[in-house]
């Protein structure tokens, strides 16, 4: 019985700028930028482990079609170590890194196999001298293709027992990306191909497991909080006649991560290191040989909150956590804390009371659900208070941004009123 295994990757975007981090990290955007090649060398590493057949890169290799020469030389020199053991790559160009902008003088190694973009085009692995798998693609000549290329995949000659269609588009809701080269999953169901080789949403999942499979193996490489969750490539492995087998892999040297974590009833701020720790080791699929960066949420009715809350503290906490982490090899770096705790309060005792404080909050809470009283409040607080300078700067807030700083309004104002009154 005839059978392949091979390795499905996509939406490399080595080189990668970071530009937004370079303005306040310079050596965390280094580290991230550098995340994209590293990614790339570990799967390449899974292709060798793995002894797979071949390696199917579904597009956008670079990032920016001027993308710079070394990150050119570094991506040849990853596919010499397969081809070096007679390991073949079939790859597409998509949107990112267009046929157009490739280099006519930079040589690809042998055994590697890109696409051109006139036509659907074929290659043969064969095993032995016996043809065992047709790879079918077709690039992107340029940027923006808005025409549907599924429908142009057509099976060629005689076909050999598996075939493969490798294309870089959108089927579905294209989410936060340009809706490339879109089709429908209807487009490719009848078409006899045993597994579809997708690339640009950098999502992954499978939207079909056989018959045929049709798969994103989204990006190796987390590249912002939009891309949170393990990051890398699908092991496949077809057998003539059955379902493709995928094995989802992590690659990924740098994780994005956003965690939530209850303070309820915490009252020692010299436990916070070791909760953070513990939050981050239970993180779904977490693995200890992975760097993260975190955004972490602090909620809760704890003793904490008013030190927490304290001008400058959460600041001086982010830097104390951050500080030396780059230079580890494995780091945790802390983007941000969005501080939600609320004060050690019985807020139904303080509404059932009779004195000022209990008619703040029943202020508060018959304006927190009145949307058009909230924003009358807003905007009375704004006329009284707002200088003309602030005015300019500040842009309107969403109804979600208004209850949200009532919400944080109001605990600041009930915590400093019942120390009043104690």
């Amino acid at each position: 019985m005839t059978k392949v295994k091979f390795i499905h990757t996509a939406d490399l975007h080595l080189d990668t700028p970071f530009k937004g981090l370079s303005n306040w990290n310079g050596d965390l955007a280094s580290k991230l930028k550098d995340a994209t090649f590293k990614s790339f060398r570990n799967t390449v590493d899974l292709c060798l482990k793995e002894n797979v057949d071949f390696l199917l890169i579904s597009g956008d290799v670079f990032d920016d079609q001027n993308r710079s020469l070394a990150a050119q030389i570094k991506f040849v020199e990853e596919l010499k170590r397969l081809s070096d053991n007679a390991i073949p790559v079939y790859f597409i160009c998509g949107n990112h890194d267009p046929l157009s902008s490739w280099l006519a003088t930079l040589q690809l190694p042998e055994n590697v196999f890109r696409f051109g973009s006139a036509k659907v085009e074929k290659y043969t692995y064969s095993k032995g001298n016996i043809p065992t798998a047709d790879v079918y693609g077709i690039s992107f000549q340029n940027k923006s293709v808005k025409e549907n290329l599924a429908v142009k995949y057509k099976l060629t000659g005689k076909a050999a027992p598996v075939s493969i269609a490798v294309l870089h588009g959108t089927v579905g809701a294209a989410g936060p990306h340009e809706n490339y080269a879109p089709f429908k999953v209807a487009d490719v169901m009848d078409r006899q191909y045993d597994y579809w080789a997708l690339g640009h949403i950098h999502k992954r999942q499978i939207i079909h497991e056989s018959n045929p499979a049709i798969v994103y193996p989204g990006n190796p490489q987390g590249r912002d909080f939009g891309e949170t969750g393990a990051k890398g490539c699908y092991l496949v492995e077809i057998k003539e006649g059955n379902t493709p087998q995928c094995e989802f892999i992590p690659t990924q040297v740098i994780r994005f991560e956003e965690v939530e974590i209850d303070l309820t009833d915490e009252d020692k701020i010299d436990r916070l290191p070791n909760i953070i720790e513990e939050a981050k080791s239970a993180i779904d699929d977490y693995d200890e040989s992975t760097s993260y960066i975190l955004r972490i949420t602090l909620k809760g009715r704890t003793a904490l909150h008013a030190q927490l809350n304290k001008k400058g503290e959460i600041e001086q906490l982010l830097e104390h956590f951050n500080d030396g982490q780059l230079s580890q090899a494995n780091f945790t770096w802390i983007d941000r804390f969005d501080l939600k705790t609320q004060p050690d309060i019985d807020i139904e005792k303080v509404a059932r009371g009779t004195d000022f404080t209990a008619e703040i909050l029943k202020a508060i809470n018959e304006n927190e659900g009145d949307s058009v009283k909230l924003q009358k409040m807003i905007e009375d607080i704004d006329m009284e208070l707002t200088s003309p300078q602030v005015k300019r700067e500040l842009n309107v807030l969403s109804e979600s941004e208004q209850k949200e700083a009532l919400e944080k309004a109001k605990w600041l104002l009930l915590d400093q009123l019942i120390k009043a009154e104690t």
